[in-house]
């Protein structure tokens, strides 16, 4: 019979030495397979990269859906307050429907959208929609409950360098402005860029801007590429609003002048102000550049709409007697003050 030996148990000290061994080795495992410093630093500009690459792609491919055979396309830009049920943006498509010779100007109408809300609100009513991500979406200040008249924010430079950029020609309106005729039938052709601005005489030989349109036409070549870059760096350098004022901008800034950039101003009978008289038989767009209540804007600009089409009923009685159209304005504002 064999004898059966006693098992002795392995000290305290060896349990504990065992142990610590075994974490070490976990621990060494752990850190070895994470990339090191070096290669952290070099993959997260690749992924912003390939971000902004996709951005890119997708808004060239927007672009090439929505232009015209002249690479123009019509850019506006909307945030969720302006893009929603019984909006603005249901306003401003509306005046394309119901305007003279604006109707076929949708085919080549982009919605810029600055945020999830009013993208898909967007595509639910038009086929040319783009949500501005990544650098424009962070860069964007203005508050989500609220959208400023200013044609050269920081979101609206970074997106028009883009598209300039890549070629195309714009034709940049504010959502609140209401396309009754074509404006681009207006332009000049030598002209680079093309603006809505109030003008006033300082003198016989020259003259001040001021306000703000809501409409421009920008030409894409290596000189108006050179003065978006220019008013990009300006945005950097100056937060203040003067700088983000297309008009401000013509009027104090020098450097338009050693650029070169053609620039022409659009006739104030033609693109009118709401708070101001306009004769309906010259606008071509009104901008409601007097309201900042957003439901004030609804109110009023639902009158011009209501009234233009009275106008163009009247219009048609009119041609059956007369060739000379009847002069009338409209009834707003009402709750806009100028």
């Amino acid at each position: 019979m064999k004898e059966l030996r006693r098992i002795s148990r392995p000290p305290c000290c060896l349990i504990v030495s065992l142990m610590f061994f075994i974490f070490i080795c976990l621990i060494f495992h752990q850190f070895s397979s994470y990339p090191n410093t070096q290669s952290l630093a070099v993959s997260k500009p690749m992924l912003l990269s390939s971000q902004h690459d996709l951005e890119r792609e997708t808004l060239l491919q927007a672009l090439r859906k929505a232009s015209m055979s002249d690479r123009t396309v019509i850019l506006t830009v909307v945030n969720e307050t302006w893009a929603k049920p019984a909006s603005i943006l249901d306003l401003f498509l509306e005046s394309f429907r119901i305007g003279e010779g604006t109707k076929r100007l949708l085919n080549h109408l982009l919605i810029v959208a600055e945020d999830s809300r009013a993208f898909r609100y967007c595509k639910s009513k038009h086929p040319h929609c783009f949500q501005l991500e990544n650098l424009t979406k962070k860069l964007s200040k203005t508050p989500p409950r609220t959208q400023g008249n200013l044609m050269f924010s920081p979101s609206r430079l970074i997106l028009l360098t883009q598209v300039i950029g890549l070629g195309y020609n714009v034709a940049f309106t504010n959502a609140d402005v209401m396309w009754l005729r074509n404006p681009l039938s207006s332009l000049v052709p030598r002209a680079e860029l093309s603006v809505a601005c109030e003008l006033y005489p300082i003198d016989a030989k020259t003259f001040g801007i001021k306000g703000e349109g809501g409409f421009f036409h920008l030409r894409a070549d290596a000189r108006t590429y050179e003065f978006i870059n220019t008013c990009n760096l300006n945005r950097v350098l100056y937060h203040d609003p003067q700088h983000q004022s297309l008009c401000k901008i013509l009027d104090t800034e020098k450097y338009i002048d050693a650029i070169g950039v053609d620039v022409s101003y659009f006739k104030e009978d033609n693109f009118c102000r709401l708070c101001l008289p306009c004769d309906l038989n010259l606008v071509y767009t009104v901008q409601t550049n007097c309201c900042d209540n957003i439901d004030s804007k609804i109110h009023d600009l639902k009158l011009v709409l209501d009234d233009w089409r009275n106008f163009l009923q009247l219009s048609a009685t009119a041609s059956n007697v007369s060739s000379k159209r009847p002069p009338l304005s409209w009834r707003a504002p009402e709750r806009c003050i100028a």
